[in-house]
């Protein structure tokens, strides 16, 4: 009898911690899907990972502090380099912890900004790039990327 109490409240306490979670896994591919990205997001914590996977890698990962990112602006602006490499930004982010290679993969928390200051995403929105959007779950415009989300 302890035992089946035992594996029952283990059991509980696994599909409770499994429900509340708030953890979140996107991919985001080139239109080739010869290069991916993972975005993992759990609360105010985002991992970005060069490649795909299910779960935080103890190398190539980026971790991001997203607690200052106003909702209705949260995305990943992305181009697609030669040679598997990337370029990207999350605005506003805070940098935790670099785990990248820095020679392939280029991240800034900061869109590129005009003349005057004012930043902007024209870069974002040529031929091999994408703009994700966490508000509305999709990329804008609908190009650039193949977007899974699981």
């Amino acid at each position: 009898m302890k035992i089946f109490f035992t594996l029952s409240l283990f059991l509980l306490i696994a599909i409770l911690n499994k429900s509340c979670s708030n953890s979140q896994i996107i991919h985001i591919c080139s239109e080739d899907r010869n290069n991916c990205v993972t975005i993992i997001t759990d609360n105010n914590i985002r991992y970005v990972i060069a490649g795909k996977t299910k779960r935080v890698p103890e190398i190539n990962y980026l971790k991001l502090d997203i607690s200052q990112v106003d909702n209705l602006a949260d995305g990943i602006w992305i181009c697609w380099l030669p040679d598997n490499n990337w370029d990207m930004v999350v605005q506003n982010s805070v940098i935790v912890e670099n785990q990248l290679d820095t020679t392939k993969y280029f991240f800034s928390n900061q869109l590129p900004k005009d003349e005057n200051g004012i930043p902007h995403e024209t870069k974002f929105r040529e031929n091999n790039c994408a703009i994700f959007d966490f508000y509305t779950m999709r990329l804008s415009p609908d190009k650039g990327a193949i977007v899974e989300i699981k």
